[in-house]
């Protein structure tokens, strides 16, 4: 049993003085002990209303110390379709990321997507729903608006996010998932041969893979409007034909390094949450599971009671007030 004091401490301790003083005054006028006793009743149950008491109700949830950093890509070559026979790229990394979130139950999740420019999907939460949800409705960017795609274009991000949480929180786990094809184009602001530069982000991951999507054959792209694909492809300027877009694993490999985690090749659905479960992510409890109290205020007793008591009060009261009136 503890208590959860609805009203600061001092204005219960308040209360409950007047309320006894008046009882003893009005007690010793009228020496009418049983009403005077109810009537402190009363005023026993305002306090308690005023102190709150509440009972523990211990849960156990699964609680992991491990951050999930997911940066994907979502240019217009994520919609080649080469991947597991005929299906897309991104379709791909959203099967992926969908496996380690399931896998990974109680651990933080923070989306980070980059196409013409990288945002901050969702800020670090431990809801693994909003995490789900966001993958049912991400979409490529559209063709109309593309500004061409660059291996580096989330780096700032990622580092802004991890360099947030390595000042919040210096003892958590951080995982860094790229689920992209690692292809830079010739644009404004990007070019094909752009270096991958992500050296100065590896002393903030603990742990991480990046996962390559796409063959060397390559495979076309149909048009995305922000919607859903479109039935025509997108053709090279240079030839009038579909354009074909490979994956760069010598990219892909150099962050990889530069993070200092693992890249794999990802071709086919399944196992990249068992990929994942290989990290080692100290948990909280020795089984994962934390006990946590929580707080169940006990006030229907004390209004109960207090309606009793006011009930009392009122048929004790009813005779004399008819008394009264009969008297005027």
């Amino acid at each position: 049993m503890t208590f959860e004091h609805a009203w600061p401490v001092w204005a219960t301790l308040l209360v409950a003085v007047l309320f006894g003083t008046l009882c003893v005054l009005g007690w010793r006028r009228s020496k009418d002990t049983p009403t005077w006793i109810r009537r402190a009743l009363m005023g026993l149950c305002v306090v308690l209303l005023g102190l709150t008491p509440a009972s523990t109700i211990y849960t156990q949830e699964q609680i992991s110390n491990a951050e999930y950093y997911f940066v994907i890509d979502l240019t217009g070559s994520m919609g080649a379709e080469d991947w597991n026979g005929e299906s897309t790229r991104l379709e791909g990394a959203k099967a992926d990321m969908r496996d380690i979130i399931e896998a990974n139950p109680g651990a933080q999740y923070s989306i980070i997507a980059f196409s013409s420019t990288a945002t901050s999907q969702l800020p670090l939460t431990t809801d693994s729903r909003a995490a789900l949800s966001w993958l049912e409705t991400a979409r490529r960017e559209s063709t109309l608006y593309s500004q061409g795609s660059s291996i580096n274009r989330p780096a700032d991000e990622l580092e802004k996010a991890l360099a947030s949480s390595m000042e919040r929180n210096p003892q958590n786990v951080r995982v860094v998932i790229m689920l992209t094809d690692g292809e830079s184009t010739n644009h404004v602001e990007s070019s094909r041969d752009d270096e991958p530069d992500y050296g100065g982000l590896a002393d903030y991951v603990d742990d991480g893979y990046v996962f390559g999507y796409g063959t060397e054959e390559g495979a076309p792209m149909r048009r995305s409007y922000g919607g859903e694909d479109e039935t025509e492809y997108i053709n090279d300027p240079q030839t009038g034909e579909p354009g074909i877009s490979k994956i760069d694993e010598e990219a892909l490999q150099l962050v990889a390094e530069q993070l200092d985690i693992t890249y794999v090749h990802r071709t086919s659905p399944g196992g990249a949450g068992d990929l994942v479960s290989d990290i080692p992510v100290d948990m909280i409890a020795a089984d994962g599971r934390e006990e946590r109290g929580i707080y169940n205020p006990m006030l229907w007793p004390i209004g109960l009671a207090l309606i009793v008591l006011i009930g009392w009060e009122l048929w004790y009261f009813t005779p004399k007030l008819a008394a009264l009136r009969r008297g005027v």
